[in-house]
């Protein structure tokens, strides 16, 4: 994740563009703006079709405007261990994980990809993403009587680092194939997160996102250096059966969770014991903040 690049300024306050905003407009994209960070995202396309449609063959999108935050630094393990209570990441794994505020309410759940030992990526590009952020940096900073157990941990905002480009649809893995050496061979299993060089020679992080199988093939993030965030974009839209999508229909795609419409609401969420633990969002134990008030007696 150490890639930089500067992000590009458009003259309205608090704005940025980011690295692939030219290619949007040439695509006739309409735009929105991320009230937390002001970087400026498509929300679709002029000629746009279904998500449904769209996911027969592949779709893509860029997610730089989600919630998009590097955590780093002595103890980040233990800062997301904390405030995650779905499973303990191993470096190399990915899930979506519930954040609970410490009377139990859920700020979100955002994918945690665990990337180094002492390394990890939370992407959200739904509407609580900001929510989930700021409660994080909150607990990082959290200090009582002289005691601040995760000092020298950061949560940064990445938008400036890797960019993160989503592959969903039926004909996902095979898009994703022909860029990776040994063909299929190369591909990450659900919920994991590979270091692979696409083409042989772009260097990249490769997340197979573990959303629920709606039928429609399996879905992907792609982590590419900005310096060739271009010619990758580019390159995937070749294929004839590729699709640009915007962020509504990201969102759309996203919020096909089990656990989705609980959370469609501008008000707090509560959900029982019980229900996150059959959604698999639930870990044994009370080692997580937030336990005690969500924990059924």
């Amino acid at each position: 994740m150490a890639d930089e690049h500067d992000v590009v300024k458009d003259g309205s306050p608090h704005t940025t563009r980011g690295i692939l905003y030219q290619e949007h407009l040439v695509l006739g994209a309409s735009f929105g703006r991320a009230e937390d960070t002001g970087i400026v995202y498509p929300t679709s396309y002029a000629g746009e079709g279904s998500l449904d449609h769209a996911l027969e063959g592949a779709a893509i999108a860029d997610l730089t405007g989600a919630t998009y935050r590097l955590i780093a630094g002595a103890h980040p393990q233990e800062l997301c261990e904390a405030a995650f209570c779905a499973r303990k990441l191993l470096v190399g794994q990915c899930s979506f994980e519930p954040a609970l505020t410490g009377d139990g309410a859920i700020t979100s759940v955002p994918l945690l990809m665990r990337t180094g030992t002492h390394e990890y990526v939370l992407l959200d590009p739904t509407r609580r993403g900001p929510v989930v952020a700021g409660w994080l940096t909150f607990l990082s900073q959290v200090s009582s009587n002289g005691n601040a157990p995760y000092e020298g941990t950061s949560v940064e905002e990445a938008s400036g680092m890797l960019v993160p480009l989503l592959i969903m649809g039926a004909r996902s893995n095979e898009l994703l194939a022909g860029y990776l050496p040994q063909a299929g061979h190369a591909i990450p299993a659900r919920g994991t997160v590979k270091s692979v060089t696409l083409d042989g020679h772009i260097p990249a992080l490769v997340v197979n996102v573990p959303l629920a199988d709606s039928g429609k093939g399996t879905s992907y993030v792609l982590l590419v250096p900005p310096t060739a965030a271009r010619v990758v974009w580019r390159s995937l839209l070749s294929f004839t059966w590729v699709e640009p999508l915007g962020r509504s229909a990201v969102v759309d795609g996203w919020s096909r969770q089990p656990w989705s419409q609980a959370l469609d609401s501008t008000d707090v969420v509560e959900l029982s014991e019980q229900g996150l633990r059959a959604w698999g969002l639930l870990r044994r134990g009370n080692d997580f903040v937030g336990a005690r008030g969500i924990l059924e007696e």
